[in-house]
């Protein structure tokens, strides 16, 4: 994590901008030509939000296409609108809405994919447990 502009020419990363950006329909698409899809919108919003263009995402319309994914009568998100939920579009429904700054979820590390909260504690855990050792 961190290598981007390392990684990437800036002319590379700008195309990668602009080729997710394009990917929003409502929700986004997985790529050109197909339907969108709940999963992408957490995919290709934590793409941007990597990318440092967050603000370019339409949220309202992000937010609309999710919601429009969940189920009625027994909750959770689907793929698509009026198909039946599952937990993995559910998962990627909820984190995608957290990144489009839902007040009601915990904040999400965009490349991790848990909360920023966990992130924190992981952090903690990692600098104040020492090391197992490996004796015999």
């Amino acid at each position: 994590m961190g290598r981007l502009h390392t990684t990437f020419s800036p002319a590379r990363v700008e195309g990668l901008k602009l080729w997710c950006i394009r990917r929003q329909q409502t929700g986004f698409q997985g790529r050109p030509n197909k339907p969108t899809d709940t999963c992408y919108s957490f995919w290709i919003g934590a793409t941007l939000h990597l990318l440092e263009c967050a603000s370019w995402v339409d949220k309202l319309w992000n937010t609309s296409f999710i919601l429009s994914t969940q189920s009625k009568h027994v909750g959770g998100f689907a793929k698509w609108p009026d198909t039946h939920p599952d937990p993995l579009h559910t998962y990627l429904g909820l984190s995608a809405l957290s990144l489009s700054g839902d007040l009601e979820l915990h904040p999400v590390h965009a490349a991790l994919n848990i909360s920023q909260r966990t992130v924190q504690w992981l952090h903690h855990l990692h600098t104040t447990t020492p090391p197992h050792s490996h004796s015999m």
